[in-house]
């Protein structure tokens, strides 16, 4: 694909359930502390399903009709309002190993996993 196909297409990984919740907690961290809005941006591939995950960090807007929503886990448009509750309710039954697609960058310690988990094959998800 090159450095072109990649500014077009997400980085794609396969990862167990730990990994993504770490990703997903690693994010959530660097989002509070930095005070973005923006966070976790991804796609996750359950059942030849692909659904959407985001995580927005309201309070830190500079609208301040935007601060009162606060923090949002959006998984297909439903909202949460903690990854805990997102955990509980759409990701309780995750397969051993599934694809994910980051949408727009790849991730250190993703690609530090990817590294050392050869065998996990993209096409194989």
């Amino acid at each position: 694909m090159g450095l072109f196909g990649k500014l077009f297409h997400g980085f794609y990984y396969v990862v167990d359930e730990k990994t993504l919740k770490e990703h997903l907690e690693n994010q959530l961290k660097f989002t509070l502390e930095n005070k973005l809005e923006a966070s976790a941006n991804l796609n996750i591939y359950l059942n030849n399903e692909k659904h959407h995950i985001q995580i927005w960090n309201h309070a830190a807007s500079e609208f301040e009709d935007e601060k009162e929503k606060g923090l949002i886990v959006y998984y297909d448009k439903e909202e949460y309002k903690t990854l805990e509750e997102l955990y509980n309710s759409k990701l309780n039954n995750l397969p051993e190993y599934f694809k994910i697609e980051l949408i727009d960058m790849d991730d250190a310690f993703l690609n530090e996993y990817k590294k050392n988990h050869p065998e996990l094959n993209i096409e194989n998800y």
